[in-house]
């Protein structure tokens, strides 16, 4: 009974301890500041991209961010794998019965820096380190020789990602002086400096999207962040429903999310492992609500579901949704030609999809883009589209005149 009574209290205090873990490091990377909530670039923002209804306004918040922020690789993969290189080096350095040092400093940073940021990310490299790593297996009993070698790659690596780095942002430090090289190595910006360097992560546009979506409406509206293994997303309930915004365009319910990050990592095996460490750390999809606390935003954890692979994509009527874009765009759904001129894939676009206005508008106004993109000033043209499912994706036939 005792020992019953002993490992619930340990299992509530790691609870306890992965929660202040989790509220002190990991959701800092994407929670709004007060300087945040207060930036005045943020609220020139709002201003100009709030619409007259609620799908207006979420599809501006999303097409806004589609078409100006651009992903940065560097920093969401290049730089974990610089963390990485970093902490194997010291194990080569070290004499045998030092190790444990090492170790006690990544440990000590996993919960009090921001090392847990780029380690955990890091995880999904390990293909890019595993010489590294068998190396260090055999360290204890290796000679002079072996250990120079593997210092010589390590350091070698490190040094070629830093010079990387400087070469390619020097043409954008002469462009935009303010910007500081250091912050590649960050794993939270503050607002202002992501609309001055146009370069964003996920957790990045999470941010900007619920501080969006603050200074747009408060938090009259129920505003959440929604965590799955290696990205995060901002989210807003409206009547009941919640409404995903993740960097590009449709806007999706939180089903259909759910469905689309499941299809999407259950197409490679590094995700599959990833999601599996991710999932003993802490679980697969998790929900947090934003709380207004004193001029800050705080979190609180609301439910907790499974991220598995989806066993059946329904088959839409795409009949229905062709018609529904067409008419949208002004498009006559007129053709003498038995074949389109074009075709352009949306990929997962169909599984994404669901029968809701605010979805629809923004399906819309991506289908739109798509198309003014792969056609330029000729959209005019267009006298006829149809949509066909291929699994979770569509494909858009296009007829020009």
């Amino acid at each position: 009974m005792i020992d019953e009574d002993m490992g619930e209290r340990l299992k509530v205090a790691l609870r306890n301890i992965r929660w202040w873990f989790s509220r002190q490091v990991s959701y800092s990377q994407f929670l709004p500041s007060k300087e945040d909530l207060e930036c005045e670039e943020t609220k020139e923002l709002s201003k100009k991209l709030i619409g007259d209804s609620y799908k207006e306004t979420l599809t501006n918040i999303v097409e806004w961010q589609e078409r100006n922020l651009q992903y940065w690789h560097e920093r969401a993969e290049m730089f974990t794998l610089l963390y990485i290189l970093s902490a194997i080096a010291f194990f080569f350095v070290l004499p045998q019965n030092l190790w444990m040092i090492p170790l006690i400093i990544i440990i000590f940073w996993l919960f009090l820096g921001d090392f847990m940021t780029f380690f955990i990310g890091a995880l999904i490299l390990i293909s890019e380190v595993i010489v590294a790593i068998v190396v260090f297996v055999y360290v204890a009993n290796t000679s002079i020789i072996i250990r120079s070698v593997g210092l010589s790659i390590i350091f070698g690596s490190i040094f070629s990602l830093l010079l990387y780095g400087m070469l390619k942002y020097r043409c954008l430090k002469a462009s935009l002086p303010e910007f500081k090289f250091a912050d590649a190595f960050k794993s939270s910006l503050p607002i202002r400096k992501i609309l001055q360097y146009r370069l964003a992560v996920c957790r990045d546009y999470a941010k900007l999207t619920a501080t969006l979506l603050i200074s747009s409406y408060g938090l009259r509206n129920s505003i959440y962040f929604i965590t799955i293994p290696q990205h995060v997303a901002a989210a807003i309930e409206i009547k009941d429903k919640m409404y995903v915004l993740d960097q590009s365009l449709p806007v999706m319910t939180f089903n259909k999310w759910i469905n689309y990050w499941s299809e999407k990592l259950s197409g490679s095996f590094l995700s599959k492992v990833y999601s599996s460490i991710y999932r003993i750390l802490g679980g697969d999809v998790q929900l947090y609500k934003l709380i207004a606390n004193n001029g800050t935003i705080k979190v609180r954890k609301i439910c907790y579901k499974k991220l598995g692979k989806v066993r059946d994509i329904p088959q839409l009527d795409v009949d229905i949704v062709t018609n529904k874009v067409a008419y949208s765009l002004g498009i006559s759904q007129l053709s003498n030609k038995s074949e389109p001129d074009t075709e352009i894939n949306l990929k997962y676009f169909a599984i994404r999809y669901d029968r809701d206005e605010i979805v629809e508008f923004s399906l819309t106004r991506a289908i739109k883009n798509k198309l003014d993109s792969e056609l330029c000033g000729n959209m005019r043209k267009i006298t006829k589209i149809e949509l066909s499912q291929d699994k979770s994706d569509f494909t858009l036939a296009v007829h020009m005149s």
